[in-house]
């Protein structure tokens, strides 16, 4: 159950005792004063009893009575036309005239039903004694105020005036102490209960909640979430909050190891920069100072040291340039122009260069027909290219270098799958191979060249594309690369 409805029964609990509390003394002072425990239709008749006369009442009074000062014989039938109308003024202003001849009703006005006024008219009072009452006529309570008198023939006779009453009713009682405290004893233990339930099933949980998220701070490592379940009846904010906070602990910890990752990649990061661009430079450096201190004395030593330092300074801007692509890429920051390509034919052109060369044999698996896909040709390029080129790094030294490209169409898939008879990956390295300047040549050394940024960035750019990629090896076997990108339908433009 929810606070807010917790809360809600809790509201009508205390309205309905307090009702029940002063019904309860009504009762009780009713009883003691009158004997009895009246009725509604009595409280209201005792209520509005004494009420006084409202202007139009006291006014219609005057009128009716001037008729019967001047003589009785006004008020008997047939009635003159001249009563009729101030009768008939009388009952515009929401008033209802009676005329009453011993037990005959000689005129009421319409809204008024005999039988009810048979049985509920006031009894005959000579005197006048109380003229002013209430009356029920048809389940309506009415005002009057009438005039009894005696007609010439010794018969008795009224004229009566009605008013509509309100279904408010309203009354002030007297309290007596002794009630009073009964209710301050209702009241109280009303509010013992209530605060006794909403501690357990709201006030508890919280206080246990706020003892556990002090916790979660009271050290730089991140605290067991504990909540005390002792209460089963715990409200459904509470449950909801305490699951909130259980979920925010989980990422709390999720995050923490995750910032323990970041910061050991951050620190590979500085380290395998450091390394990557201190070891070119260094070659730089020390062909340069060779150089400068004439140590290169010949043509042919100065050409082959303008050479090497020709080499590494490519190899060092190629670095740096895939360290600025990589970081674009990983802000994206990079523009892509995806235009819509016939796949097939797009791959062939790539590899055209690849299919003549001797240094390589490029073997293709490509469907007959046109596939389109949403490519940047650009960018896509280079994933192809670094491939290639990943492929050759990693090459059999025993077998000339081979690279099977193939193409197939799977549901609303491009899988683009590279094959090549490489010296494969480890188990070990497979899972991390498109971890930025991971390299399977721990020690960083020149054998191999590259700055273990190239299948990072591929992975980026076939993500930007919307696809995957995977990767399947075994050591002395190859390597199967697979890339699915989303099929674009030909219609579409």
């Amino acid at each position: 159950m929810t606070i807010k409805k917790r809360f809600l029964i809790s509201y009508l609990s205390a309205i309905l005792i307090t009702l029940g509390s002063i019904f309860l003394i009504f009762a009780i002072i009713s009883y003691t004063t009158l004997g009895e425990v009246p009725s509604f239709p009595r409280i209201y008749r005792i209520l509005t009893t004494q009420r006084p006369l409202t202007e139009a009442e006291s006014e219609s009074y005057t009128a009716m009575n001037s008729y019967l000062e001047e003589s009785s014989e006004q008020l008997e039938l047939p009635l003159n036309q001249e009563l009729l109308k101030t009768i008939k003024e009388i009952e515009q202003n929401n008033l209802n005239v009676v005329l009453r001849r011993d037990e005959a009703f000689t005129y009421y006005s319409t809204s008024l039903v005999e039988k009810s006024l048979q049985a509920h008219a006031p009894a005959f009072d000579l005197h006048n004694f109380e003229p002013t009452g209430t009356i029920d006529n048809n389940g309506h309570f009415f005002h009057y105020v009438k005039k009894d008198f005696r007609y010439a023939d010794g018969a008795k006779g009224s004229f009566v005036i009605l008013k509509r009453e309100s279904n408010l009713i309203e009354f002030f009682l007297q309290w007596g102490i002794w009630v009073i405290l009964f209710i301050i004893g209702i009241a109280i233990f009303a509010f013992w209960f209530i605060n006794r339930r909403l501690s357990k099933t709201t006030i508890q949980p919280l206080l246990a909640l706020e003892k556990s998220t002090r916790k979660l701070t009271s050290s730089d490592t991140i605290s067991p979430f504990i909540t005390d379940d002792t209460e089963e009846h715990v409200s459904k904010e509470v449950q909801q909050l305490q699951e909130s906070f259980a979920k925010m602990w989980a990422d709390l910890q999720q995050s923490q190891a995750e910032q323990e990752k970041y910061e050991t990649n951050r620190r590979e990061l500085i380290s395998n920069i450091s390394h990557d661009l201190k070891t070119p430079m260094t070659s730089i450096t020390g062909y340069v100072e060779g150089l400068i201190d004439g140590v290169a004395n010949t043509e042919e030593k100065r050409q082959r040291y303008l050479k090497t330092i020709h080499e590494k300074s490519i190899t060092l801007n190629e670095l740096i340039d895939e360290l600025f692509l990589y970081s674009k890429l990983d802000l994206n920051a990079v523009a892509f122009h995806f235009k819509k390509i016939d796949f097939i034919a797009y791959m062939k052109h790539l590899l055209e260069e690849y299919l003549w060369t001797d240094d390589i044999k490029v073997t293709t698996d490509f469907p007959n027909q046109a596939i389109y896909a949403a490519i940047d040709p650009i960018q896509f390029n280079r994933v192809i290219t670094n491939l290639i080129q990943n492929s050759m790094k990693f090459r059999n030294p025993q077998q000339t270098p081979e690279f099977h490209v193939g193409v197939t169409c799977q549901s609303s898939q491009i899988m683009l799958t590279f094959t090549d008879n490489g010296i494969g990956i480890s188990e070990e390295d497979l899972a991390n191979i498109f971890e930025r300047f991971y390299r399977t040549d721990k020690a960083r050394t020149s054998t191999i060249k590259g700055s273990g940024l190239g299948l990072s960035i591929v992975k980026q750019i076939v993500e930007h594309h919307s696809g995957n990629i995977q990767v399947a090896s075994q050591l002395g076997k190859g390597t199967t690369i697979t890339i699915t990108l989303p099929l674009l339908e030909e219609k579409i433009q």
